[in-house]
């Protein structure tokens, strides 16, 4: 993957929208940190389409005008309800190999086309040091992308970044927690229609779900700013926040009970795949007038402590000072993510890309490729030289040319490394192309699931496959057709199958795939033997 380059010291303008609330922060990024500006919370009006991008683009102009803010650059999150949010077990050694093997395991999940989706991922920091790690994976369809970054330009902004909600909120708790974060925490993130329910194991993100759960309408419309100010001693009592609020304590107490409801069930999800998980903390984000009393009623059901979200520790200022600023995690989470561009985002506007084995190894060969450079340099100039007439310039080509013609040697070293590289590639597996012939041949996800992957160049390559069946015969099934698949015009079979150890899982709730087994499959050389020599030619995968 193409290493990004480190972000520019400046201002920016981090944007988070719902239905009903416009939030906007206005920060400067620098090498020694963020300091934020102002933050301010507007209503949406209720006849305002905040999908049209004339509309909302014009709100966030209008905006940005009346409160002074001149900032042109942008970055903008994407709700948890518009995507698809995976976890993905993948083998990070050939980390170049990554957005194959993703878009490859994404195609299978996706409830639409994957040519019609935006795809990008994290990989966590220590990656490098496991052989597998927990990959978040984002896919957004081109069109909604496309919505907001017309929405961007409407506003006069221009686009630097597009996150995902949910790993912004993530990197908002993370630098709020940082002192001494708890194994597992959940953040809940309450909104007017969608609430966003967040499960964070060891600072990742590790489950993400949006709760239906409308809050009451306040009375009067929320159309007002609340503005914090970070380097003007604002305290509590200087920012007014207008918020939905239920029309009693009772309906207060009715919604924080829903939303409690909510949360379990988002847990009791997550545990289907980190069984017995306790949490140990839970922040709540929000400014619709029942985070405090979903904080109690969070420590009384689930006996677990609960807080409201205050950026105050993460941003330099006083408790009180951030103590209005509940609503902000995810925009601030959006600019604590601009600091440093080596931390592992999620950016649906520069998505991760392949960079070729080839052009890796020619980056370890400078100066010999500068050779082939000026040579190449030198014929241009030739061309354009002539057309001049400018024959004295010319005579100094030629000399250079000449000088050229000395390093014939370096040259043909150079054409040997490169075909000693081809020759190094042609003995690799391409994982890409076997996991796409792989996962092409076994039977579909209502029959059998994949739980875990791994890969090695072991004995030519191996795959293993950890998976679970519906019906006992579902793994002959794969490896019948796994050691039937050939690839071309291949005559040999490419994969040998072995089957592991079956047990019949004790079934879990509402689940079908009772059958529990590994398939050990071998990746085989299925070249045409050589007519004079006998030895199989490689193919390329």
């Amino acid at each position: 993957m193409a290493a990004p380059a480190r972000r520019r010291s400046r201002y920016v303008v981090a944007l988070d929208w719902d239905p009903r609330t416009l939030r906007v922060v206005h920060a400067y990024v620098g090498k020694r940190g963020v300091k934020i500006e102002r933050l301010l919370s507007v209503g949406i009006p209720s006849d305002l389409d905040t999908n049209d991008p004339a509309q909302m683009g014009a709100l966030i102009q209008r905006t940005l005008a009346e409160q002074g803010i001149r900032t042109r650059y942008a970055i903008i999150d994407i709700p948890r309800d518009q995507v698809v949010l995976n976890t993905l077990s993948l083998p990070c050694a050939a980390p170049n190999e990554l957005p194959g093997m993703v878009a490859i395991q994404m195609a299978k999940e996706m409830p639409f086309p994957i040519d019609d989706a935006v795809v990008d991922f994290a990989v966590p920091p220590d990656a490098a040091d496991t052989p597998q790690a927990s990959v978040v994976v984002a896919a957004i369809r081109r069109e909604e992308l496309d919505r907001y970054i017309e929405t961007a330009r409407v506003a006069g902004l221009r686009l630097e970044r597009v996150g995902l909600r949910p790993y912004a909120g993530k990197v908002a708790i993370c630098e709020l927690l940082r002192d001494a974060l708890p194994e597992r925490v959940v953040f809940i993130d309450v909104r007017s229609v969608l609430t966003e329910i967040d499960v964070l194991r060891h600072g990742q993100l590790v489950f993400s779900r949006a709760a239906s759960v409308a809050i009451p309408d306040s009375t009067e419309p929320a159309t007002g700013l609340s503005i914090v100010r970070g380097d003007e001693g604002a305290s509590a009592d200087d920012t007014s926040f207008d918020v939905d609020e239920a029309a009693s304590i009772l309906g207060t107490e009715a919604v924080a009970n829903t939303l409690v409801l909510e949360v379990t069930r988002s847990i009791e999800a997550y545990r289907a795949s980190d069984p017995g998980a306790q949490i140990d903390h839970i922040v709540i984000g929000g400014d619709t007038g029942v985070e405090e009393a979903l904080v109690e009623a969070v420590q009384h059901r689930m006996k677990v402590t609960a807080e409201l979200y205050n950026p105050a520790r993460s941003v330099g200022w006083t408790p009180d000072e951030g103590a209005g600023a509940a609503a902000f995690a995810s925009s601030i989470g959006l600019v604590l993510g601009q600091v440093s561009a080596e931390q592992p985002h999620i950016d649906f506007l520069h998505p991760k890309e392949a960079v070729s084995q080839a052009r890796k190894h020619l980056r370890s060969a400078p100066l010999v490729a500068a050779v082939v450079a000026l040579f190449l340099i030198a014929g241009t100039v030739v061309g354009y030289e002539l057309k001049k007439d400018d024959w004295a310039r010319l005579a100094e080509i030629e000399e250079q040319i000449a000088e050229l013609e000395a390093h014939k040697r370096d040259y043909k070293k150079f054409v040997k490394f490169v075909d000693e590289i081809r020759d190094f590639e042609e003995k690799q597996q391409i994982w890409v192309d076997v996991l796409h012939d792989v996962l092409d041949n076994i039977p579909a996800t209502t029959e059998l699931v994949i739980s875990e992957i791994s890969m090695s160049h072991r004995e030519g390559g191996l795959v293993v496959l950890k998976t679970r069946a519906t019906a006992l015969e579902t793994a002959m099934i794969a490896k019948t057709r796994l050691e039937a698949f050939r690839r071309g015009d291949a005559k040999k079979p490419r994969f040998r199958v072995e089957i592991g150890n079956q047990s019949e899982a004790k079934a879990r709730s509402g689940s079908k795939y009772k059958y529990t087994q590994d398939l050990r499959i071998s990746v085989l050389d299925d070249a045409p033997a050589s007519k004079k020599t006998g030895k199989t030619k490689r193919r390329r995968s």
